[in-house]
């Protein structure tokens, strides 16, 4: 049943399609649920398809489906529906903000921004560098601008993005919305039969620049030396198997159907994450389920978790090592404080609060 709407607001939400199942796909399916639940289900979804364009396209913001044709459908359904106000679910997609208001549309325009876009591929670019990939950096850093310009509420995933922006853009962000995932927790799953022969550290994240960077660190400079083995999980991280296995003490997994089995049985979550933007699904995830976590300070970025017992902030690989070996001490378990954790900050009740005060303030009585 849909709650009663804090307020009547009619949203348009720019959106693009999904490409995978990735943990930006999961949100931006998330934050249109939960749109849908606080406005009483008064809100319209404008897809941008999966297409490519050329070069010259790009480099005038028309990248993540923004085509000429996209333009003018959008301008068709916005005189169909008279919206209140327009939620742009990507900074990648300024080109969009700057468009309406440029057309005299003055209705609020609200983005979300899932990463500092500009950040994010330049640590792309610094990982792999070629001349697509600083391409790539141009065209979101231009695009990400006119987000920043043209947008009167600028959502961002925590303070250190709003900062960076602040500094980047000249403009603060204007609200922070922590991730939030819907809950996956099976309290069957820890009695199911264990999904690994022997105890066993576990690593999840799908084959990108910074889980791959992070985990080839790992790999060669604790894996090594621990007193457990540790799992890897996530689409396309096989294709990596033997740059991750080659000094023992990994095992790459990659796809599995369901998470919750390989969460249960673990004896803690590792997250070697050296750098990226925007906060790291894998550490809500590993909240949702209860479970210790040993990561570095990028994988806890925007969570503000208080020092505690299964939590364990690693510097070097020394910390990680004695992370690992305080968890084989102790049988797999189930943390209550991280995962009350979860359900105060990062589950789908913690996001429709959020998005509430939002769209409140999006009303366009108090632009700003």
């Amino acid at each position: 049943m849909i709650p009663k709407a804090k307020n009547n607001l009619r949203v348009l939400v720019i959106t693009p399609e999904a490409k995978e199942r990735g943990g930006r796909e999961q949100l931006s399916s998330l934050l249109i649920e939960n749109l849908r639940s606080v406005t009483g289900d008064r809100i319209e979804v404008f897809r941008l398809p999966q297409v490519k364009t050329r070069i010259v396209e790009r480099l005038i913001g028309r990248i993540d489906g923004v085509t000429a044709q996209t333009e003018t459908d959008l301008f068709k359904r916005l005189s169909q529906i008279s919206p209140d106000c327009i939620f742009i679910e990507g900074s990648n997609l300024g080109r969009l903000a700057r468009l309406l208001r440029k057309n005299g549309i003055t209705i609020p325009i609200v983005t979300f921004y899932h990463n500092i876009e500009s950040r994010f591929f330049f640590d792309a670019l610094r990982a792999a560098p070629s001349l697509h990939a600083l391409g790539v950096l141009i065209v979101n850093t231009i695009a990400e601008r006119w987000s920043a310009i043209y947008s009167q509420r600028r959502v961002l995933l925590n303070k250190r993005d709003a900062r960076l922006h602040a500094r980047l853009y000249r403009r603060p962000g204007t609200d922070v919305l922590p991730i939030a995932l819907r809950d996956q927790y099976n309290p069957a799953a820890a009695k199911a039969i264990r999904p690994w022969g022997k105890p066993y550290a576990l690593f999840v994240g799908g084959s990108f620049y910074a889980n791959i960077e992070g985990m080839a660190w790992y790999a060669e400079k604790v894996a090594p030396h621990a007193p457990i083995d540790t799992v890897v999980i996530g689409r396309g991280m096989d294709v990596h198997r033997s740059r991750l296995e080659q000094w023992g003490g990994v095992h790459v997994v990659g796809e599995v159907d369901e998470l919750a089995r390989w969460y249960a049985h673990a004896q803690i979550i590792v997250a070697p994450i050296l750098s990226g933007s925007g906060m790291k699904t894998k550490t809500a995830e590993a909240l949702m389920h209860g479970k210790p976590i040993a990561g570095t300070a990028e994988a806890f970025e925007g969570y503000e978790l208080v020092a505690q017992d299964g939590l364990a902030r690693c510097m070097t690989p020394a910390n990680f090592l004695e992370a690992l070996q305080e968890a084989v001490a102790a049988p797999p378990g189930f943390n209550h404080e991280l995962r009350k954790r979860y359900v105060q900050y990062h589950s789908e009740n913690a996001m429709r609060e959020t998005l509430k005060n939002i769209l409140e303030n999006a009303r366009p009585s108090k632009v700003t």
